[in-house]
C-alpha cells in the first residue's frame, strides 16, 4: 500500500475519533511521558481548547500504571493503548486510541471505539508516523489546526523516526502553513559550538570528560568552539559534518544515524524554542525528570516555563552523561545480545538508545533498571538488525513467559517484569534473538 492511500485511510479513522470527541462535553486524556507522548498531548490539548471542550490530561509511564475514568466521559489514550488489547477491551466508556505501537490483537470494545494507528492501514509506525503525528491528523479533522504540525516534529525526532510517509506529509503541511522552515545543518543545540558538542546526546559524540580530544577535534576541523552553532557558515557546517561523520565511524556507530543528524534541520517558527533538536531534548528531559506539565506548558507557549525547562534539561544531560560514563564498562555479553542490569539507575531507555546507536551497534542491547521488586526493561537495536530481529515480539513473548508484559516496535521495545525474574527473562530474550538471527 502506498503511503498516500495509507494516510487517506488513517484520516478516515481520525475523522471517526473527531466525531466521537464532538459528541462529548468532557474528554479524559492519558498520554506517555516521553517527547512523543508529551507533544501528542500538547497537540490534543490545543485542539480540544479550540473546539471548546473540557478535558483533563495526565501522563503515564505505561499502561502498567492505573488509570481512571467516569462512565459517560470519553477516554482518550495517546502513544499507548494499541499494545494492550485486553485492557482496552475492558474499558466501559467511549474510547479513542491515537497510537503508533504494534497492536497486540483485536480490541473488542464495550462502547464506541475509534482506533487510529498507522499499522492498521499498512503503514509503519516505527518510522513513518509517531503518536504526535497521529494526534496531528486527529487535530486537523477536529478543526483548523494545521499550525500544530510544528509540535508533531518533536515526536518524530524524539522517537528517531524518518521523514517519510506520514511524517513527510506533516512537514509539507507545516511548511505550507508557515510554521516549519527547513535549513541545511547538523543536529546540535543552539549555543556555543564547543558546549553543544560536549553535551550532545543525539548525536552522542563521546566528548564528555575529554576536553583535550574536543579541542583537537575543533582544531583539525578548523572550527571556532566559541562560535554559535546557528551562526556557522555553509563551509563551516560542511567541515563540521565531515568531522562528526569521521568520529562516529571511529566509534563504530550505526551508520544509519547519519541521515538523522546531518542534512535537513527543522526550525519551528511558532514555538518558543525554534531549534527542533533542542526543543525535543528539552521536552524529553522534562519527561524523564517527571515534570511533564512543564514541557506541556512550554509547547503551548508559556514564556515563564522556558528558563526552568532549560535548567532541567541542563541538569538531566549532565546526569545522563555521567551515567553513560559509569555504565559503559558494566555491559555484559550474551550469545546474541548485550545486556546491562542496573539497580536504581537514572533510566533504562536513554542508556539503551545511546549505547545501541553509537557504541555497540552489532547486537541488540537490553538494559534493565531494577527498583525495589520491579524491573523496567528497554531493548534497542538498529534498522539492519531489525530486518531479522523483532524486539516488540521478543519483549512480548519473553515478558509473558515470566509473568510480565512487553511490546513496542521492532527496533525499540520494552517490558515490565518482576525483579526476581530478570535472569530467566534475559535467557529467554537471548534465546529468541538467537532464533531470529539464525
Amino acid at each position: 500500500m502506498s503511503s498516500n492511500s495509507g494516510i487517506s485511510l488513517l484520516r478516515e479513522r481520525a475523522r471517526k475519533a473527531a466525531d466521537l470527541v464532538e459528541r462529548h462535553d468532557f474528554i479524559r486524556v492519558y498520554t506517555h511521558h516521553d517527547a512523543d507522548g508529551i507533544s501528542a498531548g500538547a497537540i490534543i490539548a490545543k485542539a480540544l481548547l479550540r473546539a471548546g471542550k473540557n478535558f483533563q490530561i495526565s501522563f503515564l509511564k505505561g499502561l502498567n500504571e492505573s488509570f481512571d475514568y467516569e462512565k459517560g466521559d470519553l477516554l482518550l489514550f495517546a502513544d499507548m493503548g494499541s499494545g494492550y488489547a485486553d485492557l482496552m477491551s475492558e474499558v466501559d466508556t467511549d474510547l479513542v486510541i491515537l497510537d503508533h505501537h504494534t497492536p497486540s490483537g483485536e480490541i473488542n470494545p464495550k462502547r464506541n471505539l475509534a482506533h487510529v494507528n498507522p499499522h492498521l492501514v499498512g503503514m509503519d509506525g516505527t518510522y513513518e508516523l509517531s503518536a504526535s503525528g497521529v494526534s496531528y491528523l486527529f487535530a486537523t479533522e477536529l478543526g483548523r489546526n494545521r499550525d500544530l504540525a510544528s509540535m508533531a516534529v518533536v515526536g518524530m525526532l524524539g522517537d528517531k523516526q524518518k521523514i517519510v510517509g506520514g511524517n513527510a506529509e506533516i512537514i509539507k503541511e507545516g511548511i505550507e502553513a508557515g510554521v516549519i522552515a527547513e535549513r541545511k545543518g547538523i543536529a546540535l543545540h543552539s549555543g556555543k559550538l564547543r558546549d553543544s558538542l560536549l553535551k550532545s546526546l543525539e548525536p552522542y559524540l563521546d566528548f564528555y570528560g575529554k576536553k583535550e580530544e574536543l579541542e583537537e577535534f575543533l582544531r583539525k576541523a578548523k572550527l571556532d568552539g566559541d562560535k554559535d552553532v546557528d551562526d556557522l557558515s555553509d563551509d563551516e557546517v560542511r567541515r563540521l559534518s565531515d568531522a562528526v561523520v569521521l568520529r562516529l565511524l571511529q566509534m563504530k556507530a550505526y551508520t544509519g544515524v547519519f541521515e538523522h543528524i546531518i542534512g535537513k534541520q527543522f526550525i519551528l517558527k511558532n514555538i518558543l524554542v525554534k531549534n527542533s533538536v533542542m526543543l525535543t531534548d528539552i521536552v524529553n528531559s522534562c519527561g524523564r525528570a517527571g515534570v511533564m506539565s512543564l514541557a506541556l506548558s512550554l509547547l503551548l507557549g508559556d514564556v515563564d516555563s522556558l528558563n526552568r525547562a532549560l535548567k532541567i534539561n541542563e541538569d538531566y544531560v549532565i546526569q545522563l552523561l555521567e551515567e553513560l560514563k559509569k555504565r559503559r564498562n558494566e555491559i555484559r555479553e550474551g550469545f546474541c545480545i548485550r545486556y546491562l542490569v542496573m539497580e536504581n539507575g537514572l533510566s533504562a531507555s536513554p542508556i539503551a538508545t545511546t549505547f545501541s546507536r553509537y557504541l555497540m551497534a552489532d547486537k541488540p542491547l537490553v538494559v534493565i533498571n531494577i527498583k525495589n521488586e520491579h524491573a523496567k526493561v528497554s531493548a534497542r537495536t538498529n534498522e539492519n538488525l531489525a530486518k531479522r530481529v523483532d524486539l516488540a515480539e521478543v519483549m512480548k513473548v519473553a515478558a509473558e513467559k515470566v509473568g510480565g508484559r512487553g511490546g513496542g516496535h521492532r527496533v525499540a521495545a520494552g517490558a515490565n517484569i518482576s525483579a526476581e525474574k530478570v535472569d530467566e527473562f534475559l535467557k529467554e530474550v537471548d534465546r529468541l534473538c538467537c532464533a531470529m538471527l539464525a
